[in-house]
């Protein structure tokens, strides 16, 4: 299915979900500066979660370094607030079966084929004021597809984000994002056996840095 097509649809569902965000009604409380991610390590790393209206990168390099982990784990807190999570997946690689119907109904899943079309469809998601939050996954695509990205495709995006209010977590398998607001560093190493486990007993690490006090030193392990 071409992406404008999901984007259409996507939207459509927006509006018949969210009717408040499709007629343009001003929200009765303030947005806040983060939105938290339910992991307490990360969000205390970062100030109280993912900055709003900028991109946070997640580096997971490697295999069993806890990025679906970490996914699982967003989608549930943001399930738990009555919110949606968009997920991006730039490999068709999520694992459903690994999640609850409650946190599925509040997942909407584009799933792409390759890194331009997933970069594609951020584009437009960044457009629709209905999007508060994005997640990115690139972190199986192909090396060859991400050394294609120009550095300024990545600013241009952080221009819709600060005039559309959305928020992306981009997932990479090496630093890749110029001008992320944050980085988080997975230090997870998980093997076949942690599949089998309860997710609240997963020891997830992961080093958070605030890009844009990093000369203050604001840098922390979690």
């Amino acid at each position: 299915m071409p992406a404008d097509t999901k984007i259409i649809e996507l939207r459509q569902f927006l509006a018949e979900r969210l009717p408040r965000a499709r007629l343009g009604v001003a929200p009765e409380r303030m947005v806040p500066a983060t939105l938290p991610t339910g992991i307490e390590s990360i969000d205390q790393g970062l100030g109280g979660g993912l900055p709003q209206g900028a991109f946070t990168e997640l580096v997971a390099p490697g295999e069993g370094s806890g990025s679906a982990q970490f996914i699982h784990a967003l989608l549930r807190h943001t399930a738990s607030g009555g919110r949606f999570l968009t997920l991006v997946d730039g490999a068709d690689s999520l694992d459903i079966d690994a999640l609850e119907p409650e946190a599925l109904a509040h997942l909407l899943w584009v799933r792409c084929r390759n890194t331009a079309e997933a970069l594609q469809t951020t584009d437009l998601l960044l457009r629709d004021r209905n999007i508060a939050l994005v997640v990115l996954d690139l972190k199986l695509n192909a090396a060859h597809e991400l050394r294609r990205i120009p550095g300024t495709l990545w600013y241009r995006l952080s221009r819709l984000m600060e005039q559309h209010g959305g928020t992306v977590l981009v997932i990479t398998p090496q630093p890749l994002v110029a001008g992320a607001a944050a980085r988080i560093v997975s230090q997870t190493r998980l093997d076949h056996r942690d599949l089998e486990r309860s997710p609240d007993t997963l020891n997830l690490r992961f080093e958070t840095e605030q890009r844009r006090v990093r000369e203050a030193g604001a840098r922390q392990t979690a």
